[in-house]
């Protein structure tokens, strides 16, 4: 397989933090358009959204397909990635038709990312059980690459049905397909995300990097040996960068720091929850450590661990270089920079995106990465059944 470029781009939850202003909601989408703009014409190569409902300061992202679709409009060049669909919550008809009419109103740039649900809040209001979230997942990611070759479609599900026969339109432009990614935290899904032929997106914030390594190493053994879901082979791994640079590296720490415990303890107050509430889930399993932290005890040592194990990208734009290229050594293909947190005004979110724009983007696209997307073929690609929880 070729080697490919180091790949840098952005992701958002989209937060309002408290206090809010009458028209914070209407505010925060317009800024990150800008924002998103801006990094378009800079040369980031990508820009991700979440899916996240109810959860009101940490994300306003709901409908991320509307948004994308608004920067697809707006923008010239940068790819727009689901980070991620929540396929439990969406029918997969539902997902084939939009990410396919996503493809092709920004003319072949989408990445289309996967997962399931990682708080209780989103759980209940769509009715599912933690425990049906993995399978509900695997059932869509298989089904819907199928949606867009077989014309008509049917399916047999446990959890959904498609019968008599229908034809899923539009179809993608991208050829086989988009991109397909699933979100990864614990070891196992690593390794699912493998078994597929999905790339993966690391959402490890606060993992040690030699931890985070051992996990990339699963999924670099595990999918040489891959029955892709897809027509696609995606061997690539995606890092996330929380941080924040400026021409002042002391002013850019003191305004990150509380930022970034705001949305640690948010985070870890959010995840908890499902472990909490999941205590038969054994896939729910590496949650439950979160669950006995108190989020009022992240302080400024836990800032410090996360600096100091590189977790974290804080100060001047040559540290943003450092942690991407640690992140390139364990094994990234893709770095993404998360700016957009705990109340960081929107002008220093710019000007962190102008500076890696100026003088990161060069250098980070110049390395040299293992990974790449490969043609499956057709006889290789499966569809795996429904697995278990455990």
């Amino acid at each position: 397989m070729e080697r490919r470029k180091m790949k840098a781009g952005l992701i958002y939850e989209i937060e309002s933090i408290k206090p809010h202003a009458a028209d914070h909601e209407y505010r925060v989408f317009w800024e990150t358009m800008e924002q998103i703009e801006l990094a378009d014409r800079l040369g980031f190569d990508s820009v991700w959204t979440v899916e996240h409902h109810f959860l009101n300061e940490f994300s306003y992202c709901s409908a991320p397909e509307v948004f994308l679709a608004c920067i697809t409009q707006r923008t010239k060049r940068i790819r727009v990635g689901h980070g991620v669909v929540v396929l439990p919550f969406n029918h997969p008809i539902h997902v084939a038709e939009r990410i396919a009419m996503l493809d092709i109103m920004s003319n072949g740039r989408v990445e289309f990312g996967t997962g399931r649900a990682t708080t209780m809040d989103e759980l209940l209001g769509f009715g599912v059980r933690p425990e049906e979230t993995r399978p509900r997942w695997a059932e869509a990611v298989e089904a819907i690459p199928r949606m867009w070759r077989e014309d008509p479609f049917m399916m047999h599900g446990k959890y959904w049905t498609v019968d008599p026969p229908v034809s899923v339109i539009p179809k993608p432009i991208q050829k086989p397909h988009p991109p397909m990614w699933v979100a990864a935290t614990n070891p196992t899904t690593f390794g699912l995300a493998a078994e597929r032929g999905l790339g993966v997106l690391c959402f490890t914030l606060g993992v040690e990097l030699a931890q985070v390594a051992e996990r990339i190493n699963i999924y670099r053994e595990g999918i040489k040996n891959a029955r892709p879901v897809g027509q696609t082979v995606n061997n690539q791994v995606s890092m996330n960068i929380m941080g924040l640079v400026g021409d002042d590296p002391y002013e850019a720490e003191r305004l990150a720091r509380e930022s970034v415990l705001w949305y640690v303890r948010k985070g870890f107050e959010l995840v908890s929850s499902v472990a909490a509430a999941s205590q038969t889930d054994e896939s729910y399993k590496y949650l439950k450590t979160a669950s006995k932290f108190d989020p009022a005890k992240f302080t400024t040592d836990y800032y410090d661990f996360l600096k100091d194990g590189d977790l974290i990208a804080v100060g001047a734009v040559d540290e943003a270089v450092r942690v991407a290229n640690r992140y390139r050594e364990l094994g990234a293909d893709q770095v993404l920079f998360f700016l957009q947190y705990g109340g960081i005004p929107h002008d220093r979110i710019m000007k962190s995106i102008e500076l890696i724009g100026r003088h990161a983007l060069d250098e980070i696209h110049s390395w040299k990465t293992p990974g790449g997307i490969t043609a499956a073929q057709p006889e290789v690609a499966r569809l795996q059944p429904v697995i278990s929880d455990n």
